[in-house]
This record gives structure tokens, sequence and C-alpha cells, in this order.
């Protein structure tokens, strides 16, 4: 089977298809038509020459049949058309839960299986196509699925809801926010309040300090009268 398909020796190489292909009209053909063969194209009569192949391509059409080991359920197969034109027949395999992808124009590339083992207990390893399901999901059957399935899908759909409620709850506490806000606003005027006060005291205890001068004006002049009348009591002094 090496002159079919390639194998790779490590992990980074990729499985290929041994093709032919003619140097002239650039025409791919598989398998193989041998180094000396002629182009298909009887305009060209020129020597092709051995190339690899992408591996790479689309399905043109598929089917699904049962499988003819028992036991082994279905298989599917598939006319493929690769990225150099040509049309191969080949098995698909995990397709399992991606059958609505089974379809034209589904991407598919090169991959090698074991086949089992030869009379000469020898390893055959062979080459199929394997769709390229990218990010997609697989899709069973509700019959294979079950029914058992269905309420856990219940319960999934129910717990939308609560979260929901978990982004109402979350915009409930934002109006606390502003009544503490307005709390720390309305203590604002307390604060005014207290320098009014202040002020108040500040003109009792001017109208204090004046009312004290008024007092030592009075005394003062109470302490004059009374030296007044004092040299009026005395009189005019005698005379010898």
């Amino acid at each position: 089977m090496r002159d079919v398909f390639t194998i790779p020796t490590n992990s980074r190489q990729k499985p290929a298809l041994i093709g032919s292909v003619c140097e002239e009209c650039e025409e791919y053909f598989f398998p193989k038509t041998g180094q000396k063969a002629t182009c298909d194209n009887p305009f060209c009569p020129r020597s092709t020459s051995t190339t690899h192949l992408s591996g790479k391509g689309k399905i043109l059409s598929a089917t699904v049949m049962p499988s003819p080991v028992a036991g082994d359920g279905e298989r599917a197969s598939a006319v493929i058309l690769l990225e150099e034109g040509i049309k191969v027949n080949s098995v698909i395999i995990g397709w399992e839960g991606f059958q609505y992808m089974l379809e034209p124009g589904s991407p598919v590339e090169l991959v090698l299986q074991e086949m089992g083992l030869n009379d000469d207990e020898e390893l055959v390893i062979g080459y199929a196509f394997r769709l390229v399901t990218g990010r997609k999901k697989p899709q069973f059957p509700a019959e294979e699925s079950g029914e058992a399935e269905t309420p856990a899908v219940k319960k999934s759909a129910k717990k939308k809801p609560a979260k929901k409620a978990a982004v109402k709850k979350s915009v409930k506490k934002k109006p606390a926010k502003k009544a503490a806000v307005k709390k720390s606003a309305k203590k604002k005027p307390a604060k005014r309040v207290s320098v009014k006060k202040a002020a108040v005291k500040k003109k009792t205890a001017k109208k204090s300090a004046k009312k004290k001068t008024a007092k030592k004006k009075t005394v003062k002049q109470k302490s004059k009268k009374s030296t007044g009348k004092k040299a009026a009591r005395g009189g005019k002094p005698k005379r010898r």
C-alpha cells in the first residue's frame, strides 16, 4: 500500500496520496500511472511524474449503509473531490453525530486507519477520509439520545431565569448606593449648623465683652462723681 499513500514518520507529518501529474497540461491522476506512462489527454502525449496529493477535498455525494461486518452498525462512504480536481471513492470515519454534514460541500481530510492483521500477522494500514467538523457540535437523533436526556435539558432551561433573577438583584442593589450618597449629602447641612452655632457663640461673646466694658465705664463714672462730692463737702479754704 506504500504506492498509494505515504505513512508519516513523526507527528508533524501528515499522510498524503501518491498520484501522478502531467508537466505539460498539469492534470493529476490517482493512483499514479507510472514514471513512463503518458498523459490521458490525447492532445498531450507527454509522460507523467509522481507527486503527492494534498489529501484535502469536499464531499460530492455520500451514503450510509449497514456495515458488512456483523455488529459494526452502519458505515458511510462518499465520492470526494480533491483539491487537485481528482474524484476518489473512500470510506468516511468519525461521522457519528455529524450525519447532518454528510452532504455535498462538507470538507474532509485524509487519515490512516488500522485494517487488522494479514495472514502473516502483519498490521495492515489503509486510508480513509474524516469530516472536518471545526467547532460544530454533534447532533444525535431523539431516539438514540433517549428520553432521559430531556429532563436535563429542562433543568438547564430552568437555570437560565435564575441568572436573570441574579441580574435583577444586582440592579436592585444599585439604588442602595444612591441612598448612601443621599445620607452623606444630608450630613453636610449638619456641618453648616455647627458653623452657625459657632457664629452665634462669637456674637454672644462680643455682647458679653461689650457689657463688661459698659460696666467698667459706669464704675469709672461713679468714681468721678464720688470724688466730686468729696470736693464739694470740703468747701473753700478758711482764711487765717
